[in-house]
């Protein structure tokens, strides 16, 4: 027997790509006989409140998207009105970016958002639906939770379903009680739980692991002790009713024409396997590494990019498998395909694998790369160095690939040494692509940090400062369902240096942003090498390096190298030089910042003027 289910994307759920969540659950459903049909109402509220004032909102703090959903389950509450008061100037900063009065987005929360809510109760009709799931992630939960109690009140006989990372360990079972009109929560990877969910509702049989339900008004959960590892069972994810719903809201929209596919082609991290970077909440409990076939994920990024017309891909994976780099994106370079990737993966890449990337893709990259100072790495436990994050930046420069990156700070164990340390070499990096933002960590559920502060110095003080403000009333238990917590340490940074990293930073990107762009270039002749140095731009300057020096510095550009590899090479040149010479010119290479040196290896920094490296 088929069950007909609606699967549900609501705000604030990105809208220019499709949900990975719906798409595979979807595939995962009709693989199973189910009839399925998606909803992506995140798609009508944005075109309903303006498409770039949305994409705003989607990327903004303090639950801010929460907060405008939450009128009809907690508009009343004393602290849910105070929330206006406190994130004032957060609010003031969001008008001024979207270009709309302060009154706007009060509007929003209390006329425009029920509007919407009505619309979608009444648009749809959810009696002909057995299930009606909704997935959760980030600042789309009061959202998704407040629509399913329209839907209940309006169709008692349906089933309510929740799964996504919102409903992941204690803060499933805690939404799971306080929202009654739930009936059930898939808690953790749907490939095994769901099918066997849908079977025991058509069978009466007992509700199977990682389910959480209600028996007898108990509520109850078996968890499901295996992650998913047989990824040929289904196949890619099915982006139809998004690519449709697009259609019949706006035929010209410029999201049909050559629409970003997301798809996944590995779970877990393999690092975190072995070292969990001590502030990354991610993963929960399916940190085990699983990665696709390689003969699957070439199959189905065909089948996506030709059913959806598309050549833009954005892979979920929290990592890259690195058997990828030569398996799929190294024949995608060997074919030269017009495909486009932004993918995720450690920084500690080689020359030739950043090459393999770019050529097989890869435009945007996001390599983790937080820090310069090397006792921040190690306390992070990154498995990286200052050295190979410079090594990444310089060689994706090269590439032309865009680095997705920003500057963390707020470690427990910190120091002034470790701010000086990355104020000292950003110096020289003005050439490279600047960080995003400068900004401190939040303590993440499931994260080290969280799951044992004490170890780390860190004492816990409540949930994340928004959700008090955001989720009114005294039934629920917020140190449950946050996902972000407020901390204190025994931490004492001079606020000079934190306000002279910020202002080095904030240098760093304007010089980007202007006409006269910062550029550090050397080419190479037989026997000597030319430095063009523009990233002070009150004192450009053009330096040759002839004999060893040039040498030296031309054999440090591919990978950084030792000085016993260095004279060995000079040597090979025919370039006779004794060991103290050569770390004079090390030396003074260093103090002109056009080398960095850090345990005994060598950098050269500047990107090479050839064109066919």
């Amino acid at each position: 027997m088929s069950t007909k289910v609606a699967l549900v994307n609501m705000p604030f759920g990105f809208h220019v790509y499709p949900s990975i969540q719906l798409g595979t659950l979807s595939t995962l459903l009709k693989t199973h006989g189910h009839e399925v049909k998606s909803f992506y109402l995140n798609l009508h509220f944005a075109h309903q409140i303006d498409l770039e004032v949305y994409k705003q909102l989607c990327e903004e703090r303090f639950l801010i998207g929460e907060w405008l959903f939450s009128h009809l389950l907690f508009g009343e509450s004393r602290k849910n009105k105070e929330y206006s008061e406190r994130f004032k100037s957060h609010l003031r900063n969001i008008s001024q970016k979207i270009n709309r009065p302060e009154s706007f987005l009060h509007d929003v929360k209390a006329k425009m958002v029920p509007e919407f809510l009505q619309w979608a109760v009444e648009s749809v009709d959810w009696g002909e639906y057995d299930v009606v799931g909704f997935t959760s992630t980030f600042n789309q939960n009061i959202a998704s939770v407040t629509l399913a109690k329209l839907i209940k009140e309006k169709h008692p006989s349906i089933r309510i379903l929740f799964g996504g990372s919102n409903f992941d360990s204690e803060m499933g079972l805690e939404y799971f009680r306080v929202f009654e009109w739930i009936d059930y929560v898939i808690s953790g990877e749907a490939e095994d739980s769901l099918p066997a969910l849908m079977e025991a509702l058509e069978s009466g049989d007992s509700i199977p692991k990682g389910v959480i339900h209600r028996v007898d008004g108990d509520i109850r959960l078996e968890e499901s002790q295996e992650n998913f590892n047989d990824f040929k069972k289904y196949g890619p994810p099915d982006y139809d009713d998004y690519i449709e719903q697009i259609r019949e809201i706006d035929p010209h929209s410029p999201l049909l024409d050559n629409p970003i596919i997301l798809y996944e082609t590995a779970r877990g991290c393999w690092w975190g396997e072995k070292h969990h970077c001590t502030f990354c909440g991610l993963n929960a409990s399916t940190m085990e590494f699983r990665a696709r076939p390689m003969e699957q994920v070439h199959a189905d990024l065909a089948h996506l990019s030709k059913r959806y017309d598309s050549y833009r891909f954005r892979l979920v994976d929290n990592i890259l498998e690195m058997k990828y780099i030569d398996g799929v994106f190294g024949e995608f370079a060997q074919n030269n395909y017009d495909l486009q990737f932004f993918i995720e993966v450690k920084s500690n890449l080689t020359k030739q694998q950043i090459k393999n990337l770019a050529h097989g893709g890869v435009n945007v990259i996001q390599p983790g790369i937080e820090s310069f100072s090397n006792n921040q790495l190690q306390e992070m436990d990154k498995g990286v160095r200052p050295l190979q994050n410079v090594f990444c930046l310089k060689w994706a420069m090269y590439y032309g690939m865009e680095v997705t990156w920003s500057i963390l700070t707020g470690f427990p164990q910190e120091t002034d040494a470790d701010y000086r340390q990355q104020i000292d070499l950003i110096k020289s990096l003005t050439h490279l692509q600047p960080p995003i933002s400068v900004g401190d960590i939040w303590l993440e559920r499931f994260s080290p940090y969280f799951t044992r502060p004490d170890q780390y110095g860190i004492r816990i003080t409540g949930p994340g400062v928004a959700y008090p403000y955001v989720y009114g009333g005294e039934n629920i238990d917020l140190m449950k369902v946050a996902y972000d917590f407020e901390f204190e340490t025994d931490l004492k940074i001079d606020p000079a240096l934190v306000e002279e990293l910020h202002q080095t930073v904030a240098y760093w990107k304007e010089r980007h942003q202007s006409e006269n762009l910062p550029y550090l270039l050397f080419t190479k002749s037989m026997d000597f090498a030319t430095v063009y140095d523009e990233r002070s731009a009150e004192h450009p300057k053009k330096l040759r390096l002839d004999g060893a020096a040039g040498r030296a510095f031309a054999f440090c550009n591919d990978a950084p190298r030792n000085l016993d590899q260095i004279h060995a090479h000079l040597e090979e040149s025919g370039e006779s030089i004794e060991r103290a010479e050569l770390e004079k010119i090390i030396k003074d290479l260093e103090d002109q910042r056009l080398m960095y040196g850090e345990r005994g290896k060598y950098l050269n920094l500047a990107l090479p003027h050839n064109s066919n490296l």
